[in-house]
């Protein structure tokens, strides 16, 4: 039986064969349907809502907020970005073959979810197929090289990615990432000249499709480090047509406006390196841990900021467990050298933003073809102890990656569009009919995030209802307690007894960097906010006062607020009067449970 499987995994058609596997694993994402951005997408088609500093065309649809200013107030006026919004706050991204896909699909098929999944699918096979041929290339037409593309094709980890279609910009950059290593792979090893112009020029279209493209760059330094023969500077003038690829794009890159500055879903290792050293630090581990084990990465925005020191302690134990097994069993060779640098140097670019499984696709290249090395390699010349360890850790090894990865699969799919999409669809099932909101102003005192209500009533805007004239958000407490006083007709008092930035979805449009200060007011459309005083910490704000134009009974202010797993009613407080809402609990709103 174990013959056979190893002809079968060093078959020469096993590339095609573990495509054809991704795609049929894959397929029940075909059903999924739309989620999060891929609801700005679709909206940003239409011609009444494509507003001036917005996205300068259909390549471009990944330019949420530029450094136009003007357009950042506008947004703030209209409530798509909360009152604390910094006033330097970027989020724009160089994505234009991504975008120009996506812009095929919003204007020919914008009700077809189903053939957009089926792209997703498509580019995830070619994937598939392509880390097969790395590894055959690296590992030879052996077992093992079988073995690493088989769990590369199964992981569990990719569901997300797959599954959501505006993440479609992560399978380009990594299709066209994996395809400058196998040519560069095929020209310095076998010097098949067209790999000296295809590597680069493969690598130019991927980070034309996401930044997450940068990755390349670690497996072409592993490669120059652990496969290259010859002298540090042949094996750097190698590298120089990357280096001039990366170097034209980020020029571009700052002269056109791209980039995120002042929020926290994203941090620039260029201008904010202590910030993203501190990221790196803390994200690095827990993506590796994901990485290695069935442990979701995303999980890690639900620890609380208080326990995050202790949390970083208890990943850095299990991944050094884990690796301190996996060591004792890995070859001692080039190659496993090349897999282990390319996939924790490609995890680096993946720490300027949350941790996710969606930011996994490099780091799994490197990581199953070490992995599979362990669980091939001969114990001969072990100890005894050693040896233990080495197939304990091969046994675990094949149990997480060949046996339960593909189980799991489909759970996480499902889990995925349940989470994430389900949260949109029963905020918009619960706020308020069109003919109360349809041109009057939506008052989110509290919610999970800052996007809830946006996405709700987007949806329900592509259905054919009409929308709020404004929208806005008090806060967000995810701890403690929000207390919400009434002060006269017009104002309202609000205590947030943990303060308001204590958890990463406050976080997305201002952090501690950039801190607001006690007496600073922000003027919007129809409200101003003070901050009366901030945490004993004088790191965030803890009484804001919120002042309406209008009595806040007046039939035009529509107020909402979200308790358990859906909005309701906010019933204001009397004059003198106040109300005091609980935190709102983050896994039981995005679960829906």
């Amino acid at each position: 039986m174990i013959q056979k499987l190893k002809r079968l995994l060093s078959s020469r058609h096993v590339p095609i064969m573990v495509a054809l596997l991704a795609a049929v694993l894959f397929a029940p994402t075909l059903g999924t349907g739309y989620m999060m951005d891929d609801h700005i997408h679709r909206i940003s088609f239409l011609p009444e809502i494509r507003a001036q500093g917005g996205p300068w065309g259909d390549w471009d649809i990944f330019r949420f907020q530029d450094a136009d200013r003007g357009h950042l107030h506008r947004e703030m006026d209209r409530g798509t970005l909360p009152w604390w919004t910094a006033p330097d706050f970027r989020l724009a991204f160089l994505r234009p073959l991504a975008s120009l896909t996506h812009a095929v699909d919003y204007r020919l098929w914008p009700d077809a979810p189903a053939v957009m999944h089926a792209q997703n699918i498509a580019l995830f096979a070619i994937l598939a197929l392509l880390a097969a041929a790395i590894y055959r290339r690296t590992l030879g037409a052996t077992a093992c090289a079988g073995l690493a593309a088989l769990m590369f094709a199964v992981d569990d980890a990719h569901a997300f990615t797959v599954g959501w279609i505006a993440n479609r910009n992560a399978l380009w950059a990594a299709l066209f990432g994996f395809t400058a290593i196998w040519a560069h792979d095929r020209w310095r090893r076998e010097g098949w000249r067209p790999g000296a112009a295809l590597g680069p020029a493969a690598y130019a279209l991927g980070m034309l499709s996401a930044e997450a493209a940068a990755a390349t760059l670690a497996y072409l330094f592993a490669h120059a480090v652990w496969l290259e023969r010859g002298g540090v500077v042949a094996r750097a003038r190698a590298l120089l047509p990357y280096a001039a690829v990366a170097l034209a794009w980020a020029v571009a890159y700052r002269a056109l406006g791209y980039g995120a500055a002042a929020g926290g879903l994203y941090v620039d290792p260029v201008h904010e390196p202590a910030a993203y050293l501190a990221a790196a630090v803390e994200r690095l581990p827990v993506l590796l841990l994901a990485q290695l084990t069935l442990v979701p990465s995303g999980l890690w925005i639900f620890v609380p900021e208080q326990h995050v020191v202790a949390a970083v302690a208890v990943v850095l134990v299990l991944l050094g467990l884990i690796a301190a097994a996996l060591w004792a069993g890995v070859p001692r060779t080039r190659v496993s050298g090349f897999f282990a640098t390319g996939a924790v140097l490609s995890l680096l670019p993946a720490c300027a933003t949350w941790p996710n499984d969606r930011l996994l696709l490099f780091s799994g290249l490197g990581a199953f073809g070490l992995i599979a090395s362990v669980i091939a390699a001969s114990r001969e010349g072990l100890g005894r102890g050693a040896r233990r360890v080495a197939r304990g850790a091969a046994v675990a090894m094949v149990a997480i990656h060949v046996v339960l990865a593909p189980l799991l699969l489909v759970p996480r799919l499902s889990s995925n569009a349940r989470m994430f999409d389900g949260l949109v669809q029963r905020a918009a099932s619960s706020l308020p009919p069109e003919a109360e909101i349809a041109g009057r102003t939506l008052v989110v005192v509290n919610a999970p995030d800052t996007i809830a209500a946006g996405l709700g009533v987007t949806t329900r805007f592509i259905k054919g209802e009409r929308m709020p004239a404004v929208i806005r958000q008090l806060g967000l407490t995810s701890a403690g307690t929000m207390r919400v006083a009434r002060r006269d007709e017009r104002t309202l008092d609000v205590t947030f007894s943990e303060g308001l930035f204590h958890n990463a979805m406050s976080k997305i449009h201002r952090t501690e960097r950039d801190p607001l200060r006690e007496g600073e007011r922000i003027e919007v459309s129809g409200m101003t906010a003070t901050v009366l005083s901030l945490t004993p910490d004088g790191s965030r704000p803890q009484r804001v006062e919120f002042r309406f134009d209008r009595p806040l009974e007046d039939p035009e202010l529509v107020w909402v607020t979200w308790r358990d797993t859906r909005f309701e009613r906010f019933d204001l407080p009397p004059v003198g009067g106040e109300r005091v809402l609980d935190a709102i609990d983050l896994q039981r709103a995005f679960a829906g449970t």
